[in-house]
């Protein structure tokens, strides 16, 4: 494969990689809130933890919150949702051992993050195809884990790639902005999304804190995004 066809593959697969998770994503999330029915019914999930948890927050009122794991529950949508982040987690493992090898940094910190940015992106990926088989209505304490392992691991990925590729990508802009600066903003947006989101969830503001787990992966597309100005063979891809 000639450098130009690999640099046409990998242009293609970031988007299709985005495109499955914010789009299956946003998809089933609209058919989740528009579907009605039991998603609006009282939901008791205390059932799946031990008797000693505190489970307050495991009663939903008035139907799951708008979480992106929410449209992961009742068909048609979970078909979407399901296709979104299996496919995308396929694609985060492909794109991350690509982005790897793409990734040859002076110092052995830069190299010692680009392993980092490998192993967390892997890690990513596995957890999301694994949402999929543990899914937030019937198996939550395995669903958060798997959760929390995507939402640490996409904040591990987005610094340490950031660093990695620092001088690497030094020249490198998007529409006159230095593609450096937006992945170190991108990784600010990313870490206070987290922060915020757990305190909002341990206060029981559940809709606000969706609303940052949508910002958090936002940020980890966006910075996958950030790779498309940095192929050699952009124009022919």
């Amino acid at each position: 494969m000639s450098d130009t066809q690999r640099d046409f593959v990998f242009h293609r697969a970031i988007q299709l990689g985005v495109i499955l998770v914010v789009g299956c994503c946003l998809i089933s999330q609209v058919m989740m809130q528009l579907g009605g029915g039991a998603r609006d019914e009282p939901i008791d999930l205390r059932d799946q933890v031990p008797d000693d948890f505190d489970d307050e927050g495991l009663v939903f009122e008035d139907g799951f919150p708008p979480f992106i794991s929410s449209a992961g529950a009742f068909m048609p949508e979970k078909i979407v949702f399901n296709i979104g982040l299996f496919g995308g987690g396929l694609m985060m493992i492909f794109l991350s051992f690509e982005i790897f090898h793409r990734t040859n940094p002076e110092g052995k910190k830069r190299k010692v993050c680009n392993v980092v940015a490998l192993v967390s992106g892997i890690i990513i990926g596995f957890s999301m195809m694994q949402i999929v088989a543990h899914p937030f209505n019937t198996s939550i304490i395995m669903h958060i884990f798997w959760a929390m392992n995507i939402f640490w691991c996409a904040q591990i990925w987005i610094g340490t790639l950031a660093y990695a590729r620092g001088e690497i990508d030094a020249e490198v802009n998007w529409r006159g902005r230095s593609i450096n600066r937006i992945r170190w903003t991108t990784f600010a947006v990313a870490i206070f999304s987290f922060q915020a989101m757990t305190l909002l969830v341990a206060t029981g503001h559940l809709v606000e804190s969706a609303i940052l787990e949508w910002t958090l992966t936002f940020s980890a597309e966006a910075m996958m995004l950030t790779m498309i100005p940095t192929i050699t063979n952009a124009a022919s891809a």
